[in-house]
């Protein structure tokens, strides 16, 4: 039996939603607050936590930020209200693998916790061993070969790294790499997006804050270089980072000292720091909105991934690897990837790098139905690669909105509602486009994302 913990500071709200959880058969407690929460994961094991983000007290991405930290084997679901969506985007980024907005109804409620819950079990499953850093880095071809020998060499200096490659590459994972390999790997790792934060909200983050120091500063924050004391912080989107942030990381690198928005006293931590960025820093440099000071700085060991359609003879590794995680998540027992699909994974050029196959294949075990994952199984992107424009020659305005309406489908879970809203068209609009280019009801993809497309 699942164990669900039920944060919100509304008794009634916390009481519909665990009668509602425990009549699907879930063991669930509640509490009202992020700290009566944080006190009993301390005494109790849970496998999801379903948060609010508005609580009294710490907040509900406080609360997410320690349950990521210390128990990375609990999922977390959060709620947010109608309005506060960017709340909702923030927790994504901080690790939540989903998200409810308020008001929300049972049925969505069911299957959010039971997808995450899923998600839990099949990464149990598939996880690789604690002591293998490389476990969720995958390939043969040469460029892996190298960043895999290049992160081993330097792991265990106390030099910056900077990592550099395009979005969806898995620079995370490398950062993380560095760290399971050096003498820090038994202490802290905190990542933090730069571009997740405003400029003030960002340096709270980093260097933490005294009560007052600001509007909503109702306690004393410890900012994550202090959290992450002997350990190490991994800051993504570095690029994005405003000039005058840019001279507060510059001396924090320079001498080691942190201190907290509103306070007179700074305090000496000890932190590797590994960035990352999907930009050109040397070109943002020239155009001023770089330090060249902080560059040098941050690369002292630069590290470059290089993105999948450089190294297709990965692809077949990481779609393997996927679909073992998947289907063990979905229950299905696939054997493997039908080689007419394979050719087309593997023609693919993959803008959106390994987190869009990810994706694919996390969309293709869905909907199989076979012993393996067909070609009728992918995205229609993947399936018409082939068919696109020769190099130099334009695209039919219909062939792009085509292609565009898919995405956005696909994107949605096939949600012919918040794909026409996502569009800003009607549904009406939506559907008439769909039958115009023969893409109807019973061509949208099989089972629960067919269900959701009809209904929506």
């Amino acid at each position: 039996m699942a164990r669900v913990l039920v944060v919100d500071d509304e008794p009634n709200v916390r009481k519909s939603l665990a009668l509602a959880l425990r009549h699907e058969g879930y063991d669930v407690e509640t509490a009202g607050s992020a700290e009566e929460a944080e006190a009993v994961l301390r005494e109790e094991s849970f496998g999801l936590v379903l948060t609010d983000l508005r609580l009294p007290g710490h907040n509900g991405i406080e609360l997410l930020r320690q349950v990521r930290s210390e128990l990375p084997g609990t999922e977390v679901v959060v709620m947010t209200a109608f309005g506060t969506i960017e709340g909702a985007v923030e927790a994504m980024r901080l690790g939540a693998r989903h998200y409810l907005s308020k008001p929300f109804e049972t049925r969505d409620l069911i299957d959010t916790v039971d997808a995450a819950l899923r998600r839990s079990e099949a990464r149990a499953a598939v996880a690789p061993s604690p002591v293998d850093p490389f476990g969720e880095i995958i390939g043969r071809s040469r460029a892996i070969r190298d960043l895999l020998d290049l992160v081993s060499r330097v792991a265990d200096t106390e030099s910056s790294a900077l990592i550099t490659g395009e979005t969806g590459t898995g620079k995370e994972l490398v950062g993380r790499a560095i760290h399971q390999k050096s003498r820090r790997r038994d202490r802290v790792f905190c990542a933090v997006n730069s571009a997740a934060f405003p400029e003030t909200l960002l340096e709270s983050e980093l260097f933490g804050h005294r009560r007052g120091a600001f509007t909503g500063a109702s306690a004393h924050k410890k900012g994550l270089f202090e959290a992450a004391d002997q350990g190490t912080v991994f800051l993504d989107e570095v690029a994005e980072m405003p000039l005058s942030m840019q001279a507060k990381l510059l001396r924090f690198l320079q001498t080691g000292e942190i201190r907290p928005v509103g306070s007179e006293q700074t305090r000496q931590v000890d932190v590797r720091l590994v960035t990352a960025t999907n930009k050109e820093l040397e070109a943002e440099v020239a155009a001023g909105r770089f330090r060249e000071d902080l560059y040098y700085r941050l690369a002292v060991i630069p590290i470059h991934i290089a993105p999948l359609r450089e190294r297709r003879e990965d692809i077949p590794l990481l779609a393997e690897h996927f679909l073992g995680r998947f289907a063990a998540r979905a229950g299905k027992p696939i054997a493997g990837i039908d080689a007419a699909a394979l050719e087309l994974l593997c023609a693919y050029a993959w803008p959106g790098n390994v987190r869009e196959l990810e994706n694919c294949i996390e969309r293709g075990v869905a909907l199989c139905s076979s012993a393996c994952i067909l070609a009728q199984d992918l995205p229609q992107r993947v399936r018409s690669a082939e068919e696109r424009s020769a190099p130099g020659e334009i695209p039919s305005l219909e062939s792009v909105e085509r292609e565009h309406i898919l995405a956005t489908l696909e994107q949605v879970g096939w949600n012919r509602k918040r794909a026409a809203s996502a569009l800003r068209i009607s549904t009406t609009t939506l559907w008439r486009r769909l039958k115009d280019f023969g893409i109807e009801t019973g061509n949208a993809p099989r089972g629960d994302a067919r269900n959701r497309f009809a209904a929506g």
